[in-house]
């Protein structure tokens, strides 16, 4: 694959450093309040135009649901790159074994098709016992299409995962391998606000075409799972 895979972690409700596809970095967005729906929406965004000057890319929440939706605009060019996405501040899948989580996911349309690196989810796991997000699980919507945009990681059974340059068939597999790691509490720098997963859209200008994605039913643990 390709492609660097996101190494940021959102800490505090902010989202720290990554990488794009071509290896420019997209900045941490600044300590703002993360914008949030009106009602019970739990997801909350990030957006690169509005983190850092320099880098395009919005997302605009538009749905009041229990897990809401939103738009994810990568239209705009720029001289980097593009880049936005969801979070929910309050997981419930911190700290769980991999095997423990049920429901882990989101529905998607889009103006194009996925392609590698364009839309991903990425989960933050201890693969050592520590607390600590060692690596991310890289969930790319290009090797876990679903059917009809719906990427549903647990129960997908060709839904590819990669993490550390290695690519399971499965999440079925990946927890085969791998039984005792954890999805992560804490930053690699021992922040005691821990990590969180999100779902990002990227683009690198010049690369890649503009793109306008709507997530929904963004499902990040249910029930303490």
């Amino acid at each position: 694959m390709n492609r660097s895979q996101i190494i940021g972690a959102l800490t505090g409700g902010v989202i720290a450093a990554g990488l794009l596809a071509s290896g420019v970095a997209f900045a941490a967005p600044g300590p703002h309040a993360p914008t949030t729906a009106p009602g019970q929406n739990k997801i909350q965004c990030f957006s690169g135009t509005t983190d850092l000057s320099g880098f395009g890319g919005t997302c605009t929440l538009n749905s009041n649901g229990a897990k809401g939706s939103a738009t994810l605009d990568n239209s705009v060019a720029v001289s980097s790159a593009d880049y936005a996405g969801v979070f929910i501040n309050a997981t419930t899948i911190t700290g769980q074994t991999l095997g423990n989580i049920t429901q882990l996911g989101y529905t998607y349309t889009g103006t194009v098709t996925p392609n590698p690196g364009d839309l991903s989810l990425n989960v933050p796991v201890d693969t050592n016992g520590d607390g600590k997000n060692d690596a991310y699980l890289f969930i790319d919507a290009f090797y876990c299409p679903g059917t009809g945009g719906v990427v549903d990681v647990i129960h997908d059974t060709n839904c590819g995962i990669f993490v550390n340059n290695v690519e399971y068939a499965n999440w079925a597999a990946l927890v085969a391998a791998n039984p005792t790691w954890t999805v992560a509490a804490l930053g690699a720098d021992d922040q005691s606000v821990g990590t969180l997963p999100f779902v990002i859209a990227e683009r690198v200008n010049g690369v890649e075409p503009p793109a306008v994605w709507t997530v929904s039913n963004v499902t990040l643990g249910k029930g303490g799972k």
